[in-house]
């Protein structure tokens, strides 16, 4: 076989095969992507908000202040609210929400609804289920130490008492993609201080991340479209000037200008305003 005819042979399988290493590699890059987009974690932002309601203090300036709930002392009243949305374009279904206070705090009541259809929001029914036995049990030892005055409440029992009210597990039968919801807790602090409250989401692939400050959001991504859109800009403009080297002139007052802009339009911006205010 002369040298011609394997040119040939080389140019005609080439191509196809070309064609196909890079088809079955591009389709082996875009499985890889989507089963990775499959199992990716959805992240679910949230927002705490405290809104103290009083504090019962005793001294010289402010003088004797007595916050009451339900009839008994208290020492310290909050309304706290969690706010929980998910921005992702995942929809997902029965998500559990637990929410806790520190040792020094409890849950005295609380409600929840989404935000979009105000549809409320209830409690995961196992817990919902021990909470009710164990206000019951405890309904039934308190009338049994009113008729004996030597009972003594199980440990046990108490243990399960505190427990219950500083813990809050709620239940989202669905969570669609861009909604949110909101949770009320009124709160007591037995050392008169802000309850500290803990949130946390049991899904599988999902994580709970703390919402950031919407202006520093919104400040970044102001920033990072300024920065990658003048990165682009001058690209463009080197590429143009390199292919209309006879316009390089004008392409660099153009390339100038354009990365000016912001600039320019504040000047303008405040040279309007000190006219408008020398007339005014």
């Amino acid at each position: 076989m002369d040298i011609q005819t394997i040119n040939d042979y080389v140019e005609k399988i080439a191509p196809p095969t070309i064609a196909l290493l890079v088809t079955a590699l591009v389709s082996v890059v875009i499985g890889i992507y989507l089963e990775k987009f499959k199992t990716r974690l959805v992240q679910l932002k949230y927002q705490l908000f405290f809104n103290p309601i009083a504090t019962t203090i005793q001294n010289e300036f402010w003088g004797n202040i007595e916050v009451k709930y339900k009839g008994r002392q208290a020492n310290h009243l909050s309304f706290v609210t969690v706010h929980l949305s998910n921005d992702s374009n995942i929809d997902l279904e029965n998500v559990n929400i637990d929410i806790w206070v520190d040792q020094d705090s409890q849950i005295l009541g609380h409600d929840g609804f989404y935000n979009d259809g105000g549809n409320s929001i209830l409690l995961e029914q196992g817990y919902y289920s021990h909470f009710l036995d164990v206000i019951q049990r405890n309904q039934a030892d308190i009338e049994q130490a009113q008729l004996d005055p030597q009972h003594i409440t199980p440990t046990q029992l108490s243990n399960e008492i505190k427990w219950v009210l500083a813990n809050k597990k709620f239940n989202l039968p669905i969570l669609n993609r861009h909604t949110s919801i909101r949770l009320n807790l009124l709160t007591e602090n037995f050392n008169g201080n802000v309850p500290q409250v803990r949130v946390s989401v049991l899904h599988k692939s999902v994580r709970l991340v703390t919402e950031e400050d919407k202006a520093a959001e919104d400040k970044r991504l102001g920033i990072n479209m300024i920065v990658w859109g003048l990165i682009i800009f001058i690209l463009g403009t080197w590429v143009v000037q390199r292919n209309y080297s006879e316009a390089t002139i004008p392409i660099i007052i153009i390339g100038t200008l354009g990365v000016l802009y912001l600039l320019i339009g504040l000047v303008v911006y405040r040279l309007i305003k000190f006219i408008k205010y020398l007339l005014a």
